[in-house]
């Protein structure tokens, strides 16, 4: 079974990537933040992060995305509670999809940033990077709409830059043109790495 993170910046397009993958080649998909949210609402989860955030009003994700896209510190404080969970249940997917599938696909804006992507190189993961020009990114995101400009600059502004990413992936596909110009990207990774 071939293990593939897919990353990359807010509306970069690497969730497009994931699905065409699954799509077109019947890859198995672990969407990091759906599993996330999922764990998050575990009442053992939902009361460290409210003890973590007093602030916190309510435990809706739109009042949850306010606090933790605030600052660094936040994000981290956040992080630190839900990624080991998340690792642990992609650990538990990969092991259970193993026999079962020829591609399993993490699709994970933060599997950099957390240091996950080395946990998991022990299952030859190979780390693909979407990048894309913040103009794109931020016209993408903005379609969305469940996001205005501000937040997402925020978000952006957040996360690490491409320049910095770029030094661990294994591929990049960039990703500032049409879908279908994407897509031949994706193919051509597909036809090098996998096939």
């Amino acid at each position: 079974m071939h293990v593939i993170a897919i990353t990359g910046g807010i509306a970069s397009g690497k969730s497009l990537v994931a699905k065409y993958l699954s799509d077109q080649y019947g890859a198995y998909i672990f969407d990091a933040d759906k599993e996330a949210k999922d764990i998050l609402i575990k009442p053992e989860v939902s009361k460290k992060i409210l003890d973590s955030f007093p602030s916190l009003k309510s435990f809706t994700f739109k009042d949850i995305s306010k606090v933790v896209f605030k600052s660094r510190s936040n994000q981290k404080k956040i992080n630190d509670i839900i990624h080991p969970l998340v690792k642990k249940e992609i650990e538990e997917r990969i092991n259970e999809k193993r026999d079962k599938e020829n591609i399993f696909v993490i699709d994970a804006p933060l599997i950099i940033e957390s240091g996950m992507f080395n946990d998991f190189k022990n299952h030859g993961l190979t780390l693909v990077l979407v990048i894309a020009e913040e103009k794109h990114r931020i016209k993408r995101a903005l379609s969305r709409n469940n996001l205005n400009q501000d937040s997402i600059l925020e978000r952006i502004k957040l996360q690490m830059q491409d320049e910095e990413k770029i030094k661990y992936a294994d591929f990049v596909i960039e990703n500032n043109s049409s879908k279908e110009s994407l897509f031949v990207k994706v193919d051509k990774f597909y036809q090098d790495t996998l096939e």
